[in-house]
């Protein structure tokens, strides 16, 4: 079931990584801000591969992020809805809830904040939705990024790194050993066998799993 979708309150950063980690990633000291403004192009960059690879909603006017978001959607309900699939996951703060425009209190829903997941109940019973336009206003998302977020994202900020270091277009070069003799060293140009064609290669989208949105029909 698909909703109305905005972001009513953009993260102050989308970027999952600080200047001074990708200053490390790009292996400089600390201080140095010789490369700030190329680094924080490529923190942009790597945060914007990882939302599409997590599959994060967007509204079609801010940067989807993993970053902490105020946001609002809208369910068009048919009164057989058991549960609500919000679009954002990691929520923090249910802000408002209403019900075919009746608002609701807090002992009238339980939400499972890392899942997205908000049901409607009544006392210690669960029952679907009334039919009319369900209103849920959240924050959701990060205000500071889980370690392992910000691992996957400094080993996707590394392999951009050293992509760059090479040119895409050589696919190999001749190497002359003096007295020897000439060996020709070879480099795979495109797609590695056995890995994904998307933003993220296979083994960081693995430390992904817990962050990656699942499609709901």
């Amino acid at each position: 079931m698909r909703s109305v979708f905005t972001v009513v309150t953009p993260a102050a950063d989308p970027s999952l990584l600080t200047i001074e980690q990708l200053r490390a990633a790009a292996g400089l000291l600390p201080g140095d801000a010789s490369r700030d403004t190329e680094l924080t192009d490529l923190g942009a960059r790597v945060s914007a591969d990882i939302a599409t690879a997590c599959q994060i909603r967007g509204d079609g006017v801010h940067v989807p992020t993993l970053r902490s978001e105020g946001v609002l959607e809208v369910f068009r309900q048919r009164g057989c809805d058991d549960l609500l699939f919000l679009a954002r996951r990691f929520i923090s703060d249910l802000t408002l809830v209403t019900e075919a425009g009746t608002a609701l209190v807090d002992t009238d829903t339980i939400l499972d904040a890392e899942s997205g997941l908000l049901y409607r109940i009544s006392g210690t019973c669960e029952f679907p939705w009334r039919r009319g336009d369900a209103v849920i206003e959240y924050t959701a998302g990060f205000e500071t990024v889980p370690a392992d977020l910000v691992g996957a994202a400094m080993d996707l900020a590394r392999l951009r790194l050293s992509s760059a270091a090479t040119d895409p277009l050589e696919k190999g070069r001749q190497v002359e050993i003096p007295d020897v003799e000439t060996v020709r060293i070879d480099r795979w140009v495109g797609a590695v066998p056995g890995t994904s064609s998307g933003p993220v290669p296979d083994d960081i989208a693995a430390k992904l799993a817990r962050y990656i949105n699942v499609s709901i029909a």
